[in-house]
């Protein structure tokens, strides 16, 4: 009786095949799962934004001084532009253009038009 050369195992070729193709698998998942943090990472930093921007607008258009907005959020530009100026002359409203833009999100601009309250008394 010859005894018999097969064997029932996997050659050499076969299994570094496999070992490539379970690393790629592994790969491609774990940079899909780091891409998914990164993702939620910048929705959360965008979300946090706009609530910010939000404040910002509402203490704005509350009459709060801009030195003290900026002082409360440094990591906000905040620039103010007249619109029309002035918008009531017995007043003194006017009309401003407020840009905001965050140092952390490149490309994160807010821009809004509210009504300033006039420095004069109405009815002089």
């Amino acid at each position: 009786m010859t005894p018999n050369n097969t064997s029932a195992g996997y050659t050499l070729t076969e299994t570094l095949a496999a070992l490539a193709i379970a690393s790629l698998v592994t790969v491609t998942v774990m940079a899909g799962l780091a891409d998914i943090g990164r993702t939620a990472r910048r929705a959360n930093q965008t979300q946090q934004a706009m609530l910010e921007v939000r404040n910002i607008e509402a203490n704005l258009r509350a009459g709060v001084p801009s030195a003290r907005i900026t002082e409360r959020y440094p990591d906000w530009s905040l620039s103010l532009s007249p619109v029309d100026r002035p918008v009531d002359p017995r007043t003194g409203a006017v009309l401003t253009l407020a840009r905001l833009s965050h140092e952390d999100l490149p490309g994160f601009d807010y821009s809004f038009v509210y009504l300033e309250p006039g420095r004069t008394g109405a009815g002089r």
